[in-house]
């Protein structure tokens, strides 16, 4: 082959393998956009973990009936008193609330509402319950990274004792206990509308107050069990989200495009040089343990040469003669013999040429 044709061979071959680097690279690129699109989907509906902590209390005034030994008309907490001299009770609940994250929309709602039991002492199961509202519900959609409640309520206490005093004296009962309870209920969910979890987290501050005795002490609990770690969840869409899958599926589309136009450049600027190189690798894959290759050229002199047609008959030869398989190519890498010298003289050879296959593309 003249060096003229070697180079434009070669020149070819870089041209060709810079263009299908440029259409890899695209394709790539393109799919690496496309996952882009993908992961911020992803990272716009993915589930929220949100820990917050809570505290609630309870202050308290229990306000007096007229009466010639108190000099006030009123007592704070933690103290004992006396029913019968009981007028109202006056409550101020607080609840606070603090998220870790800011930004965060969420909701939350809160209730006050009065529950009276009878439960008997014996069995400790409740004989009478009654619920009613003090405080209707309220509800809040917010951004706040802390939530302040403070509401103040007024019990009449007499009205409950009254209650229960006249249901124990109409069914004669004995040995129960008998009691008032305030409960603040204060209700945080996400304010996505499909809440991934089983609905709410429900915080109940209670101010717990008995009936019907001479003398009673009141009582504040609440369910805040480790305050510190609870999980609210929720699962806002993104507004971006129908964005996000048009842009993937449209870069996906592009995508598949540029494949179909990379496969096609391939098939369609196939040289005889690749097909050459092609076909030389596929033999020495194959049949590598059988081929030793010799790097000085061989001496052909003494010998009668053997075309043989195809790979396969030169490997027949080699198991019936026991003698090696030899491969010489030459300098410009444009055409490599397969040859098989024997004892008798007879010089197999099996050659593939860059010049053969360009007459074939060309025919």
């Amino acid at each position: 082959m003249k060096k003229n044709q070697v180079n434009d061979i070669f020149f070819d071959d870089v041209k060709r393998s810079n263009k299908i680097v440029s259409y890899t690279s695209i394709i790539i690129i393109i799919f690496i956009i496309s996952l882009a699109f993908l992961f911020m989907y992803i990272s716009g509906n993915k589930v929220q973990y949100v820990k917050y902590n809570e505290k609630s209390d309870v202050e308290y005034n229990v306000l007096l009936k007229d009466n010639k030994f108190y000099d006030t008309d009123k007592i704070g907490k933690n103290n004992q008193y006396i029913s019968e001299l009981i007028d109202n009770i006056n409550t101020n609940f607080k609840y606070n609330l603090s998220l870790e994250k800011k930004d965060v929309e969420y909701k939350y709602s809160y209730r006050i509402e009065a529950s009276v039991s009878v439960k008997d002492r014996i069995t400790n199961r409740y004989v009478y319950q009654h619920d009613e509202a003090l405080l209707n519900k309220k509800e809040f959609v917010t951004k706040s990274d802390e939530v302040l409640i403070e509401e103040k309520v007024v019990v009449d206490y007499n009205k409950y004792n009254d209650l229960i005093t006249e249901f124990i004296r109409t069914y004669k009962l004995d040995d129960t206990e008998n009691l008032l309870k305030i409960n603040l209920y204060v209700d945080v969910v996400g304010s996505c509308d499909d809440f991934t979890s089983p609905s709410y987290n429900e915080s109940i501050t209670s101010l717990e107050i008995p009936l019907t005795n001479r003398t009673m002490a009141i009582d504040i609990t609440n369910n805040l069990v480790n305050n510190d770690d609870n999980i609210m969840i929720c699962s806002t869409p993104s507004p971006f989200s129908f964005i996000y899958i048009l842009g993937m599926i449209f870069a996906l589309i592009i995508d598949a495009i540029w494949i179909y136009k990379l496969v096609n450049y391939i098939k369609n600027t196939r040289t005889a040089k690749t097909v050459y190189e092609k076909e030389l690798k596929k033999i020495l894959n194959n049949y590598r343990s059988y081929i030793q290759k010799v790097n000085s050229k061989f001496d052909l002199r003494g010998y009668q040469s053997l075309k043989v047609d195809n790979f396969t008959d030169m490997l027949e030869i080699r198991d019936t003669t026991s003698q090696p398989i030899l491969m010489v190519e030459n300098d410009s890498k444009s055409s490599a013999y397969f040859i098989i010298p024997t004892n008798t003289k007879l010089l197999y050879i099996y050659n593939i040429k860059v010049s053969d296959y360009e007459i074939k593309q060309k025919n």
